[in-house]
């Protein structure tokens, strides 16, 4: 659950770097949108770069079914807490084969052991950066592989519509480091119909598209950490039929029925 409250309070963006280089293309595009998420007011940021980290893949061995916690004893235990503490995760992937780093699939199959008669990471908000060599290089792929792990974890994902990139932020960043530093995205053109915009562009940097969606991000984690604190609502339901209702309105049954 988000941690802000009552929504007055910080708003806590944690940015997952979940490449094998540290100083790589995926750390700067996650780090200009964690400087994005600081342009929304009351936002605290955090940036982990798993570079180096020892973090094996979930093996089936369940005892965290009963511990409500992991107990594979690696790089992955102290960030358990950085993770429970945040109100937004925005996680930044390379495509790798068309697909996650295998770094970034471990770090997600681990959060098996924050408890599964719990989702911990429920109605937390969730952001995607991928980047690859190419400009169709696996971006999207890997961006819907993640937005399906937040939709597993009960969390809210976000897209970004401006520019328009449904599923989170790609950019194409080749194979030399500074490439980042110079990928631009060429945008839709704008409809006629619909009048110029403001600030009409046809190019943008990735790093800007970046900023806008971690903007975006830590914008909705204030939305939703205001909204659960005015209603005081939760989820009205624990996961795998824990709390099914009693029983179902009788009008369920003839729904659909001439």
């Amino acid at each position: 659950m988000p941690t802000s409250g009552d929504g007055s309070g910080t708003t806590r963006v944690l940015g997952v770097s979940a490449s094998p280089r540290e100083h790589g293309a995926i750390a700067a595009l996650t780090q200009s949108a964690l400087l994005g998420a600081q342009a929304a007011e009351g936002v605290e940021t955090d940036y982990l770069s798993l570079a180096g980290k020892r973090i094996a893949p979930c093996n089936g061995c369940e005892p965290c079914l009963a511990a409500g916690h992991c107990v594979v004893d690696d790089d992955m235990q102290p960030l358990y807490d950085r993770l429970l503490a945040a109100d937004a995760l925005i996680v930044g992937t390379p495509a790798y084969f068309g697909s996650l780093s295998g770094l970034c699939k471990a770090f997600l199959e681990r959060i098996e052991g924050l408890g599964v008669s719990e989702k911990k990471l429920a109605l937390k908000v969730g952001g995607v950066i991928t980047t690859a060599g190419s400009r169709n290089g696996g971006q999207e792929l890997a961006a819907i592989t993640v937005n399906a792990w937040f939709h597993i974890n009960d969390m809210l994902p976000v897209g970004i519509t401006s520019p328009v990139a449904q599923w989170g932020a790609t950019g194409n960043t080749g194979f030399d480091i500074e490439d980042v530093h110079r990928d631009v995205i060429r945008l839709t053109p704008w409809p006629s119909e619909l009048g110029t915009p403001p600030r009409a562009s046809e190019t943008i940097m990735s790093k800007e598209v970046a900023w806008l969606y971690g903007r975006k991000v830590a914008t909705v984690a204030k939305i939703v950490a205001a909204g659960l604190g005015a209603t005081g609502l939760g989820l009205p339901d624990r996961p795998y039929g824990w709390t099914l209702p009693d029983e179902f309105p009788p009008e369920l049954e003839q729904v659909g029925r001439a």
